[in-house]
């Protein structure tokens, strides 16, 4: 059947061949990496954008090896009312495969405050015709020297209030009825936090806690609306609201001028005969304190919703109960002196419910391969796909009258929450991880919730009904909780479930990969580590998001990066990111252990979130820009540490935190080391960045003086009367073997043995902080103990990831930030922090074997062995790449194939080539048969290579056999002796 079924799809396509059909048009297009399909108004900062798109192939037809040969961009200024068929750039026909990163070479730059459109049509190798076009895609760009024209235009003024809460301002403005509206932008910036409304309606409702945080003397954020659709002729209103935000002291880590709020706005009217009209934030706006009475990203909110006015951004309002007076002008959050910068912000928002996660991926029940629902296993939480809105599980009334909601995961935002009552009403809300743990007298619980662990953090809301006659729902606005139970005390009327929801709150992404096997603790895991994930993404990577913290802290950015590149699209995240540490980054190369912040100088693993960032980017989306913008100063950075080791040399390179939070009783191992492992690597990652950038000359300087540290590594750490690292602990083997060139050859297998030995000793389990924990995992399935990664990563007693969600006091849905959280005291014990989250990478790297990182994809899956093979059976994993979607499913399950063998589902994106290996499924062993769609193409008998198409390596020394493939979808079977 199944040769029926290829030889029917290959009539097909001839087929269609012969009609002469166009092929399909590109999609999920890009330009200066913002992805089209999401962005309703795309706004691209740059005279010189790049492009990328994705081949399509042809629905119902199996298709291989299809390879873009030509490329053709189109691109055209355009006027709102009417096209105009002059180009500013058409690339013509370009002999080129490359579908990512295409730069625009107009002979011109692209204009500021313009419209524009592009499309983008393809060659396909072995067709005459092109693809069909893609529809025309419009963008715009925007002022691209912001801060220039900000700080020099003497009428526009940033305006607030030391006077009073002035957190309300209202403008109305006439727009002439001359012309035609040919466009309005608006430019706003609002601090800490606001809300932009327009003629009663606000502006982009999903979006929320804009702008982003920064460091914001050195770098503050505005943010560009296309409000041409919106604004009319004749009279118009706009309102904002502001907010604390970090632009507070009551978050702890402003600086002492941070506050009170402020706004900026921009509003730039062009009509049809040319003429210009606008509206800037100065002293004819109104503002008063609004119902909000206090705000704070801490401490939650206090709304009196007594004082709302439901027209107050209409025309026409008149409020005869509030006080609305001038605001003051303010100062500019930027520190001109200190170089401090206004820009445009240029990263997808934080938003909240189903707008802030996209979709490349098929996830949960759809679509699993060989898997099925029972393989996969129960899953404890909620899923992505659920809508980004969570409802209650279950309710109850504590022991002390509290009604409490359980929304089953540990979650990241705020809840709806549906009242009706007398108008003066109180209600108090407050929010926590955990329940409070049994009394031990009793083993009974008050089933309260646990908030201690929250420190100075009340994470409370306050809401005063207005009395509605039906209801009202109450939402705050300017506050943000981790949390997975609410509490609300004594509300005015009998609460149900269905009068609570909550909307899952983060920087708007796209899910890019997708993971599952036959191993319900690992699934569990990547559902954690993805919930995790997310819940830490608050316009920048953040630890935790439930206590007085929150923040930039650049160890576990580093940690977790690779991880989170491979489960979300988040190039623009990381990228601003990177531009947040630079900004704080002093003349000598020195940065701090967080951003924004001043926590100088910054423990080796922590900095090395500065050249790790810019490296993964690079790994993951192949772009080359990234090194170029951060290479100076990745270089100034491993100076400045390499000017530290001068003085201190290898034996006492500076340590702050280590590698942290071992599982107790554990101790921590060689600190010295822990911190030369970060110097070192970063300079082996400076090295890789030189040769990608051809500076020949860094190569060169840093290859000594990285060859010089592994021998100084070696020798300091290294006890040649015991053969091991240190004492022998487990991190510091896995950090010296993580090192290449450090472990001489003569001692490996001794360094490894001592790994190995140790984990067994300890019962199969981890003694690894969080520097270590990331490297573990690879180093064993690396070395040939991938069989022990794999039960590690199973284990459910302590200390292991199974054991946060097996234990008999909680179950988590997230990642704890201690591997003894239940057990231990409220001083620093997050239920959702993902710096342990690191593991997730392995996952896609080794356990999928997909490695994105050069023009040849390869997929390595690695194996357990065959009388180990029920650590993971099966395995399926979906991967959303530049160049499309990479699929990997296998099963070794005897009821699909047979024993010592494996069945392996691989598809390859158009204009993509990849590499699969296979690895031997028991030690010494050789691969007997390869079989792709029930036909051999390699046996062992009459040692057949290359045939069929197939490009057929066998390495006669570790036995590993490589297929060399093109684009499409194939099923191996290897059968081993």
């Amino acid at each position: 059947m199944r040769c029926l079924y290829y030889c029917r799809n290959l009539f097909l396509f001839f087929l269609w061949a012969i009609v002469d059909a166009r092929w399909p048009s590109p999609f999920d297009v890009r330009i200066d990496h913002h992805k089209v399909e999401t962005s309703h108004d795309l706004v691209i900062n740059t005279a010189r954008p790049q492009f990328s798109w994705k081949i399509s192939v042809l629905d119902n037809l199996l298709q291989r090896n299809v390879q873009q040969i030509a490329y053709q961009i189109q691109l055209q200024s355009i006027k709102i009312t009417q096209q105009d068929e002059k180009f500013e750039w058409d690339s013509e026909r370009i002999i080129s495969s490359q579908s990512i990163h295409i730069p625009y070479t107009g002979q011109y730059d692209l204009l500021p405050s313009k419209y524009y459109r592009f499309r983008v049509r393809v060659w396909i190798k072995n067709l005459e015709e092109p693809s069909e076009w893609t529809d025309w895609i419009q963008f715009r760009t925007p002022i691209f020297n912001l801060h220039e024209y900000v700080t020099k235009n003497a009428d526009l003024l940033w305006i607030g209030s030391t006077k009073i809460n002035m957190n309300e301002l209202r403008k109305e403005f006439l727009i002439p009825n001359t012309s035609p509206i040919k466009s309005a932008i608006a430019y706003i910036s609002g601090l800490g936090y606001y809300e932009f409304y327009l003629n009663g309606n606000k502006v982009d409702p999903s979006r929320k806690l804009d702008p982003g945080w920064t460091t914001y003397e050195k770098r503050t954020l505005i943010v560009s609306f296309d409000l041409s659709a919106n604004i009319t002729a004749g009279m118009n209103a706009v309102g904002v609201k502001l907010g604390n935000g970090w632009y507070s002291q009551e978050q702890q880590h402003g600086e002492s001028k941070y506050g009170p709020p402020r706004l900026i706005f921009i509003l730039t009217v062009t009509f049809e005969n040319g003429g210009t009209m606008q509206v800037f934030s100065d002293q004819t706006w109104t503002g008063r304190e609004g119902s909000i009475k206090h705000d704070s990203v801490y401490n939650g909110e206090i709304c009196d919703s007594r004082n709302d006015r439901s027209n107050w951004s209409r025309v026409g309002f008149n409020d005869s109960l509030s006080a609305w007076i001038m605001p003051e002008p303010m100062p500019s959050p930027a520190n001109i002196s200190r170089n401090g910068l206004i820009v445009l912000q240029d990263m997808p928002p934080i938003r909240a419910g189903s707008d802030a996660l996209h979709f490349e991926v098929i996830t949960d029940s759809q679509q699993q391969g060989y898997l099925n629902s029972e393989d996969i296993g129960d899953i404890k939480g909620a899923k992505l796909t659920d809508g980004g809105t969570l409802k209650p599980i279950a309710m109850w009334d504590s022991d002390s009258g509290v009604k409490t909601f359980d929304l089953g995961q540990n979650t990241v935002g705020w809840c709806r929450i549906r009242f009706h009552g007398p108008s003066g009403f109180g209600v108090y809300m407050r929010h926590g991880e955990v329940l409070t743990q049994p009394v031990i007298s009793t083993k009974q619980s008050a089933r309260n919730i646990y908030t201690e662990n929250l420190r100075e953090a009340t994470a409370s809301d306050t809401y005063v009904l207005r009395g509605d006659p039906v209801y009202e729902i109450y939402e705050p606005t300017f506050t943000v909780h981790g949390f997975r139970y609410l509490s609300i005390f004594a509300p005015p009327n009998a609460l149900t479930m269905d009068d609570v929801e909550c909307p899952f709150v983060h920087s708007e992404t796209t899910l890019k990969g997708h993971f599952s096997t036959s191993n319900p603790i690992v699934n569990q895991i990547q559902h954690n580590i993805q919930w995790g994930q997310l819940s830490n993404m608050m316009s920048l990577p953040t630890d935790c998001p439930q206590r007085n913290e929150r923040r930039g802290w650049m160890g576990d950015a580093a940690l977790s990066v690779d991880e989170a590149l491979y489960n979300f699209d988040l190039i623009k995240f990381y990228r601003n990111f990177l531009d947040l540490i630079i900004d704080v980054q002093r003349d000598d190369g020195e940065v701090p252990d967080f951003v924004p912040g001043n926590s100088y100088p910054p423990d080796p693993n922590w900095g090395t979130a500065l050249p790790t960032i810019a490296w993964q980017v690079y790994r993951h989306y192949n772009d080359v820009h990234t090194l170029e913008v951060y290479y100076n100063h990745v270089v100034a950075y491993v100076e400045y540490f390499h000017s530290v080791y001068k003085s201190t040399g290898l034996a006492n390179f500076p340590v702050k935190y280590g590698d942290w939070v071992p599982p107790p009783p554990q101790p921590m191992t060689n600190t010295h080391l822990i911190t030369s492992f970060a110097f070192l690597h970063d300079i082996y990652l400076l090295i890789n960045m030189s040769q990608v950038l051809g500076k020949q000359e860094d190569t060169n300087t840093y290859t000594i003086l990285y060859q010089k540290l592994a021998e100084e590594f070696h020798q300091v750490f290294f006890s040649t009367s015991s053969n091991f690292y240190a004492d022998g602990m487990q991190a510091a083997q896995v950090l010296a073997l993580a090192l290449p060139g450090v472990v001489p050859t003569n001692v490996r297998a001794a360094v490894i043995n001592q790994l190995v030995n140790d984990i067994n000793q300890k019962g199969i389990h981890v003694t690894t902080g969080i520097v270590s924990t990331a490297q573990i995992y690879p180093i064993l399935s690396d070395n040939g103990h991938h069989d022990l990664a794999l039960e590690l990563i199973s284990s459910t007693t302590y200390p292991s990831y199974g054991y946060m969600f097996t234990n008999s006091y909680e179950n988590a849905t997230t990642i704890w930030e201690l591997w003894n959280a239940p057990l231990t005291g409220p001083g620093m014990n997050s239920r959702n922090h993902i710096m342990y989250g690191s593991v997730g990478a392995w996952f896609y790297s080794h356990l999928a074997g997909i490695d994105v990182s050069s023009n040849m994809i390869t997929i390595r899956p690695r194996m357990a062995s065959e009388t180990k093979k029920h650590l993971m059976l099966k395995l399926d994993c979906q991967l959303s790449t530049l160049y499309g979607l990479i699929h990997v499913s296998y099963t070794r399950d005897e009821r699909g194939t047979m024993a010592n063998s494996v069945l392996l589902h691989v598809t390859i994106p158009p204009n993509a080539r990849a590499r699969v290996i296979f690895e031997p499924l028991f030690i010494g062993g050789r691969c007997k048969i390869l079989i792709e769609g029930r036909k051999i193409i390699w046996s062992s008998d009459v040692n057949k290579q290359n045939i069929e198409g197939f490009e057929i390596e066998k390495d006669s020394t570790t036995g590993l056999m490589t297929v060399h493939i093109g684009s499409g979808q194939y099923e191996f079977q290897a059968l081993w002796q």
